[in-house]
């Protein structure tokens, strides 16, 4: 028997209950509100209509009134589970911010739940969007520094630290990250994503690896995770963020949840989730989305399946969790001002969905920004979910950015494999060559790795010269870079190639630590017991993403490039004020150029500046280029 069968005999036998219940007794007892989601609202939403999730013993058996200025019942909506009652009200132009009394009749009891409406914030800081002007910093809370050990481990919650354990918690949290903002932005970060922080309170099962220190099964979608700090501290570091001039991108996730949710638990409806007994989990091909000749069969693993056994698959076509989720987004951006959001597994809910969910929060947020996680195998596919893409039945995703799996694919291959028709940096080459599908490609998010994807440092091979590469490319080419926590201090895997080993815990982040990579100090010890160039690396990214932060030129410039000769792969950033030439030398050997290829693009230039070592690089003779060198001129 799987939960969403146990779920449906707990509830069939809770409603006969009831009906006895009133039966013998003829009227209600005084009931407790258990739950009324979301906590509070604001007034001044282009969306006046606000769905109110109440929850509590047989609450759905309730009358409701309302008597607040500017504020109307539109409708309840109760469902097959009496401990439920959806309550919408409409929050006019007229309705002000203060405590508004909503009034439950339940047989001879009468109760009230008062309800706090705020007044919406115009902070200029606040809601930013990230865009190709930006450099973002991926961390996992968790993973990334412990700031407040007393919150470790939380008496009642499933789950403690066990620093032994490479799938178990560590203990990072919130002021972890607070305490150092100094670094990142001194590294040069200009917006910060961080993993979820939403409560996740559920069991772990090591001998399986299963951990949910990540984040993706959350059990409770308006809550931060206490073994993180609350939600006030949540809205300190986005504050303090904003103050220092770094957004923050909040990570969500619409396709699922946690098995111990508390409305998995006691779910509204049996249409709540995906029966997992007809769908089974997903074969995580989504490109069946798109797919004109697509099994019925096939969609259904997509859109229907379980992510995994741990995580029930939502159901976004039942109208009210539509609501509950969109509002559940609104909610966040509103009251703690982030600038953007990554969607988790963006490809897996009903499209449909996805696109309303996108559209309503780009109405109230229009300088607001979300990339939608797409892991998909090509550039078509990718392209297919950003917004205005010309698809043949006319669908809409209305999503601005994508994340760029075909560009780390060919970046992956392409720094391994000797020089041919379609080897090597020609795999950069043809990849960009295809850019002419995207709705704007200066949007993508473009990467080396992430939390999903082994160490860009073992995909290298520990090879420093191609670290730098990747590194001098990601920072020049167009779309908006992002680099994942460790990639500054050239973290690999430690030997092991499972999940826990691509998130392993930032050294100095947690107190006796015997190396603290974010001093200088720190980060030439671990060099030398590496036997890897960390502080070399460090500076080289530094010096880029600083360089990088007032370069119209390259956030927003035009990009021209030429076909790939020996390994060597040339292109150009240029705009009417600045010129830029990238040179990258995928050959372990020295090889010269021939810089009258380039005359189209350097003609009346006559020198160009290295961006890292300054040196000075004339433009129209011979380039001697050595094994694996990256070159960055800024044209004079």
């Amino acid at each position: 028997m799987n939960l969403y069968q146990e779920v449906m005999i707990k509830r069939l036998f809770s409603v006969s209950l009831l009906l006895l219940f009133f039966t013998s007794t003829g009227c209600a007892q005084q009931q407790a509100i258990k739950q009324v989601e979301p906590p509070h609202w604001w007034t001044g939403f282009k969306q006046t209509e606000l769905q109110l999730l109440v929850y509590g013993d047989n609450i759905g058996t309730a009358r409701v009134r309302v008597d607040y200025p500017g504020v109307k019942l539109s409708r309840m909506v109760t469902t097959e589970n009496p401990n439920y009652l959806f309550v919408y009200l409409n929050i006019t132009e007229e309705a002000e911010p203060g405590n508004l009394d909503i009034h439950f009749t339940q047989g001879r009891n009468r109760f009230t739940h008062t309800y706090e409406l705020r007044q919406r914030e115009g902070s200029y800081n606040r809601h930013q969007g990230f865009d190709s002007s930006d450099v973002i910093y991926l961390l996992m809370p968790d993973r990334f520094a412990n700031g407040d050990p007393s919150i470790s481990e939380i008496e009642g919650m499933l789950e403690g630290v066990d620093m032994d354990e490479p799938f178990a918690r560590k203990g990072g949290d919130i002021q972890g990250i607070i305490n150092h903002l100094d670094y990142i932005q001194d590294l040069g970060m200009t917006a910060i994503w961080l993993n979820p922080i939403f409560e996740n309170d559920m069991p772990a099962n090591y001998e399986i690896r299963a951990g949910f220190y990540h984040g993706y099964a959350a059990t409770d979608m308006y809550r931060v995770d206490r073994r993180f700090g609350s939600n006030d501290d949540f809205n300190r570091l986005v504050q303090s963020s904003q103050e220092m001039g770094m957004k923050v991108i909040m990570d969500m996730i619409h396709n699922h949840v946690g098995t111990h949710h508390w409305f998995i638990k006691d779910l509204p409806s049996h249409d709540w989730i995906h029966d997992q007994s007809v769908y089974g989990n997903t074969e995580y091909r989504t490109n069946t989305i798109m797919d004109p000749y697509a099994s019925e069969r096939d969609y259904n693993k997509t859109v229907r399946a379980w992510f995994v056994d741990e995580m029930p698959d939502l159901d976004q076509r039942n109208h009210l969790l539509a609501d509950y989720l969109i509002q559940n987004t609104l909610w966040w951006i509103e009251n703690s001002g982030i600038d953007g959001i990554r969607m988790d597994t963006h490809a897996y809910p009903y499209p449909d969905y996805m696109a309303e969910w996108t559209r309503r929060v780009l109405e109230e947020y229009p300088d607001f920004n979300i990339v939608g996680e797409v892991w998909m195998p090509d550039v078509p596919t990718t392209a297919w979910w950003q917004y205005n893409f010309p698809t043949q039945d006319g669908y809409n995703s209305y999503l601005p950015s994508v994340t760029d799996f075909p560009l780390f694919s060919a970046i992956a291959a392409g720094l391994n494999e000797g020089p041919g028709w379609d080897t090597g940096l020609m795999r950069l080459y043809y990849t960009l060559g295809q850019d002419f599908l995207y709705t704007d490609p200066l949007l993508n998010v473009i990467f080396l790795d992430n939390h999903d994807l082994t160490r860009f440092m073992e995909i290298v091979n520990h090879d420093a010269d191609k670290y730098r590469l990747g590194l001098a490319f990601i920072l020049t080419t167009r779309g908006i870079p992002q680099i994942y926590y460790g990639t500054e201090i050239m973290m690999d895997m430690e030997g092991n190639f499972h999940d826990a080993a691509k998130r392993i815990p930032f050294p100095g982040g947690w107190p006796g630590d015997e190396i603290n990579a974010f001093t200088p100090e720190g980060r030439v010890a671990l060099g030398e017991l590496k036997n890897q160039p960390i502080p070399e690396m460090f500076d080289y990214l530094r010096t880029l993403t600083h360089w990088r932060k007032d370069k119209e030129v390259i956030h927003t410039g035009r990009l021209r490039h030429f076909v790939p000769h020996d390994d060597v792969y040339v292109y150009f950033r240029y705009n009417d004020d600045e010129r830029v030439m990238v040179i990258l030398n995928g050959e372990p050997k020295e090889t010269t150029l021939d810089m009258s290829r380039y005359i189209e693009l350097t003609e009346g230039f006559q020198s160009g500046r290295e961006v890292v070592s300054g040196r000075i690089v004339p433009l129209h003779e011979n380039l001697q280029l050595g094994p694996r060198e990256a070159l960055i001129l800024e044209l004079e």
